[in-house]
Parts: structure tokens; C-alpha cells; sequence
């Protein structure tokens, strides 16, 4: 038990350093390098991102630790659902509302992207080595293409509602948050919000059902990793989802602390609940008997 938690906390620190060392590398654009100079060497900045490294190590080590399937195979999983679910699908959202991040350009949102592939490739095999099982993969049933792209279709419409209610009864009863993204502490009525959205940024909409379809997709491969509970299955899927939320505990300088801790709520509540549905619909025991 011992040897295994040093274990764990040796990702964690690994997961870290890389983590901070890909930052310091990528060639970022100077306005937001020189803009975050001052959070550098916050020593509650530190602390914020160990927490954030050792949430997303427990993640790939819970679903190492509740899959047989090993080897390279795993590997590539496991760097497929984390780094598309936690890098990929955060940034296409900061690229579509680019205009609230003036000190970004196109190009330092790439980067932040491919700074979250760095200390998954390091960590990964890492807890590989200390804890994957060493059984036979699992032998399921063909995997059904109209069934699953018709559970895909589901759970984009499932995010469009969660982004939605999450994002006007949580973030927007944040008065700086909607004067981030609007210029106005105006609070309008949850629909007359739908409706005014719809009139100033339509495309929002199947935005956000094509974002809920890609998070399905990038969750896919834990379906025929993990097949002995449901439970399971589904706590692997809410770990993965609630890390897109856990790295706002981090301070950063997109964001106010307010506008921050807002959206921190709002993702880590939103994740959990989307993430259950998910699960639920996705589940499927497929074992060959």
C-alpha cells in the first residue's frame, strides 16, 4: 500500500515538472508570456497544479488498475481519451470564444493544447510500469456502428441541455462573469438567455452538440476497456470529464479569480452530471460468455 502511494506520488511530481517544463518551452507569444510572469513563482499556483496533476494521475491510474487490456494498446487509449478530452476539447471552446481573450493569439491556444500532451506521454507509460494488470484482454461482441453513432447523436443533445442550465443557473449568477464574456451585468430570464444567444451567436448551439458528440467519441475506447460494472465504467467516465473542470483550480491569467472560481463550479458540476448520463448510455455488457 505504501509502495504504491510513492508510486502515485512520483507521477504526480513527474506529471508536474513536465508539465511545467513544456510551458516554459513552447514558443508562446511574448504578450501572454510576459502576462503570466507574475504567477510564475506563486507558491498557491504550485500547490493548485500538484492537485490538478494528482487528479489526472489517480484518473489513468484508476482505469489502468480496472482494465485488462495492457500493453500498447493501453498506451494509446489512455493518451487518446486524456489528451483529447483534457487538452483538445478545452481549447476548441477557448478558440470559439477567442474575443474574450485578447492576450491570445490562435497559435498560443495550439500550444496550450500541445502542452497537455507532454506530461501524459511521460506519465502514462510511468504508471503503466507500476500498475497495469498483467491478464488476457477482455473478448467483447462487434461493436455496432449505427447503435453507437445513434447513442453519439443522444449525448450531443444531452451536453447542448447541460451546457445550457449549468451555464446559466451556475456561471452566469456570476455578475463579473457575464461582464467577461458580455460587457453588461445585465441577468436575463434562463430562456430570454437562450433567445438572446441565438440572436447574437446562433452557431453556439450546434457548436455545442458537436462538442457533446466529440466527447462521446473521445470516451469510446473506455467501453471496451472497462466491461466488469457499470459502476465502474461510469466513475471512469466522470473522472475523465471532471479533469476538463479540475484544471480551473489553477490560477491562470484568461481569467479573473472570480470568473475562474465560477466556471470551476459550473465545469466540475456539469462534467459529474454529464458525465453519469454518458456513462449510462454508453454502458454496454458486452462480454463473450
Amino acid at each position: 500500500m505504501v509502495k504504491n502511494i510513492l508510486k502515485l506520488l512520483l507521477s504526480i511530481v513527474v506529471y508536474t515538472i513536465v508539465f511545467l517544463l513544456a510551458n516554459a518551452l513552447l514558443p508562446f507569444s511574448p504578450e501572454f508570456r510576459n502576462s503570466g510572469a507574475s504567477e510564475a513563482g506563486d507558491p498557491m499556483s504550485l500547490l493548485f497544479m500538484l492537485f490538478n496533476s494528482a487528479w489526472i494521475c489517480f484518473t489513468i491510474y484508476f482505469i489502468i488498475k480496472n482494465t485488462e487490456v495492457n500493453g500498447k494498446k493501453l498506451f494509446i487509449r489512455l493518451l487518446f481519451i486524456m489528451f483529447f478530452v483534457q487538452s483538445f476539447m478545452t481549447q476548441i471552446e477557448t478558440l470559439f470564444f477567442t474575443h474574450a481573450f485578447p492576450v491570445l493569439t490562435r497559435m498560443d491556444i495550439v500550444f496550450i493544447m500541445i502542452a497537455g500532451l507532454f506530461p501524459l506521454l511521460a506519465t502514462i507509460p510511468l504508471l503503466m510500469k507500476f500498475f497495469q494488470n498483467k491478464g488476457d484482454a477482455l473478448v467483447c461482441s462487434k461493436f455496432s456502428i449505427k447503435r453507437t453513432m445513434l447513442k453519439l447523436g443522444i449525448i450531443g443533445i444531452v451536453y447542448l441541455f447541460v451546457y445550457m442550465i449549468f451555464g446559466y443557473f451556475v456561471a452566469w449568477q456570476f455578475e463579473a462573469l457575464r461582464i467577461f464574456y458580455s460587457g453588461s451585468a445585465e441577468k436575463l430570464s434562463f430562456f430570454g438567455q437562450l433567445l438572446n444567444n441565438f440572436n447574437t451567436n446562433p452557431v453556439i448551439y450546434p457548436f455545442q452538440i458537436l462538442r457533446g458528440i466529440l466527447f462521446g467519441v473521445f470516451i469510446l475506447p473506455l467501453v471496451s476497456m472497462i466491461r466488469k460494472s457499470k459502476l465502474i465504467f461510469t466513475a471512469s467516465v466522470c473522472l475523465v470529464y471532471l479533469c476538463t473542470g479540475i484544471m480551473l483550480i489553477i490560477p491562470n491569467v484568461l481569467f479573473p479569480d472570480i470568473v475562474r472560481i465560477g466556471h470551476l463550479i459550473e465545469m466540475t458540476s456539469s462534467m459529474l452530471v454529464f458525465g453519469i448520463i454518458t456513462g449510462i448510455i454508453l454502458w454496454e455488457n458486452n462480454h463473450m460468455k
